[in-house]
């Protein structure tokens, strides 16, 4: 559980960093870097945004790290039109143009978000992309190559928003 506090965030997102090297993500240095950046935007937004604790999940397969971060907050995140000067607004759009697939599940207490990072390269792309998103209409589910004018509906996703299949390393943050 990461506490509801902005300076929970650093060493929360270091642990994620730490739980993928201990899973053996056999991630480069930039794919690990990635992967710290992404999990502190994903932790903040649920740590500002549900002024609650949020749990975080650090899962591995044989082809991707997927970190997930649930929280209290229902209202499913959404990119916005950040301008040149603005101090927040931009978290979701580097999510969507730096993960290889992300996405947003409601839960019965709120919702988690969720992004993968392959493990062979940052952004080698996995599969061939026929994979269908969940087809419930509050499921939302991108791949980098579809999140243009898509974030607010279901898309195409590798992987289905789904957890880590047993015997799959596991391990929460």
């Amino acid at each position: 559980m990461v506490s509801a506090a902005a300076d929970a965030v650093p060493p929360a997102r270091r642990q994620v960093v730490a739980l993928a090297r201990t899973l053996d993500a056999s991630l480069q240095d930039e794919a690990l870097e990635t992967v710290e950046l992404l999990a502190s935007e994903v932790i903040a937004n649920a740590v500002l945004h549900s002024a609650s604790p949020c749990e975080v999940v650090v899962t591995r397969t044989a082809k991707r790290l997927r970190v997930e971060v649930t929280d209290t907050e229902p209202t499913m995140p959404r990119a916005v039109a950040a301008g040149p000067n603005d101090e927040s607004g931009r978290g979701l759009l580097l999510v969507g143009a730096l993960a290889d697939a992300w996405g947003m599940q409601p839960k019965p207490d709120g919702k988690t978000t969720w992004f993968e990072i392959g493990l062979e390269s940052p952004h080698e792309r996995i599969g061939d992309g026929s994979t269908e998103a969940p087809s419930s209409p509050r499921v939302a589910a991108v791949r980098r190559d579809d999140q243009l004018g898509c974030l607010a509906r279901p898309v195409k996703s590798r992987t289905p928003s789904v957890p880590a299949v047993a015997g799959e390393g596991h391990q929460a943050a």
